[in-house]
């Protein structure tokens, strides 16, 4: 029950990553967007068709393209004058939904499982690896939020809200804000393609690039034929990471209490944290759910 809760999870997200990622080809290149979701989905999957270390390799640079365009964005956002800047009133659906959202984006319970498998179970690496990652992650979310409501001149009325926030600074900013936008959903499609190539292959057996293969192309199916706007599949994710998140909660709990010991998580793993995390995806689906004001 849980692979398949867990699979499908990753699958609907790979599908809104395919369809954000075709946003951004279409508008560069005014490809119809089944045809941007074809390429993008063959262009991503090269990375992870050559295994964990190359995808290991890809989203180092990445990562570091990515936090030299946050820079240059963030500053470009701040050089604009005052009265060029756009304030939404505060409102707590808004909060909530923005609270889900960073949830969503910092929630990488598969990229735990690859560290843990690359720095062979070393407790202090891979502490250190989590917390560094999800540090970025957060800081990420923060900064690219704040910019974004910042810098930009109207309401925000695009699915990939950088890009409006590089229309709103200029030229440059918007193919800046494009690679940025490009690079973040590959990072995230590496990582949960992987992921699901390893349910694939855990509970069939068969070969590694034929799973990758037979868990992805109903991600392509669906984003294509099914639902296209990323939107839709995000909040439609981020109410199933709910689910998810409750139910690695319990058999964390469990095998905890198995091993009488926990040398990764330590006292943040002991019950009124894995209470916390129950209440903070609830939390999280609410927000996915309701209606923005």
């Amino acid at each position: 029950m849980f692979f398949v809760v867990y699979g499908l999870a990753i699958m609907v997200g790979v599908s809104g990553n395919i369809n954000g990622g075709a946003q951004i080809f279409t508008n560069w290149f005014g490809m119809p967007l089944w045809a941007a979701q074809i390429v993008y989905y063959v262009i991503a999957g090269i990375v992870v068709f050559m295994g964990m270390k190359a995808v290991g390799i890809a989203q180092k640079y990445a990562v570091v393209l990515l936090m030299g365009i946050v820079a240059v964005m963030t500053a470009g956002t701040f050089l604009h004058p005052l009265n060029t800047q756009y304030t939404a009133p505060f409102h707590w659906n808004n909060l909530l939904a923005l609270y889900s959202m960073v949830v969503f984006a910092t929630s990488a319970n598969q990229a735990v499982i690859q560290v843990v498998k690359g720095l062979d179970g070393d407790p202090g690496r891979i502490r250190k690896a989590i917390f560094i990652g999800f540090g970025l992650s957060s800081a990420f979310v923060l900064v690219v939020t704040m910019t974004v409501l910042l810098g930009t001149k109207e309401e925000i009325n695009k699915e990939l809200a950088y890009m409006q926030l590089g229309e709103s600074i200029g030229r440059w900013a918007v193919i800046l804000a494009g690679i940025f936008s490009l690079f973040a959903l590959l990072t995230t499609f590496w990582s949960n393609t992987l992921a699901l190539r390893d349910v694939v292959h855990e509970q069939t057996g068969i070969g590694n690039r034929v799973s990758w293969i037979a868990a992805t192309v109903p991600c392509i199916l669906f984003a294509i034929f099914g639902v296209n706007s990323f939107i839709v599949l995000t909040r439609i994710m981020s109410g199933v990471v709910v689910l998810v998140s409750i139910m690695l909660v319990l058999t964390y709990g469990k095998s905890r209490r198995k091993a009488g010991a926990s040398p990764i998580c330590g006292v943040l793993g002991t019950a009124p944290f894995q209470a916390l995390m129950v209440v903070s995806t609830i939390l999280s689906a609410v927000g996915s759910l309701i209606p923005l004001t």
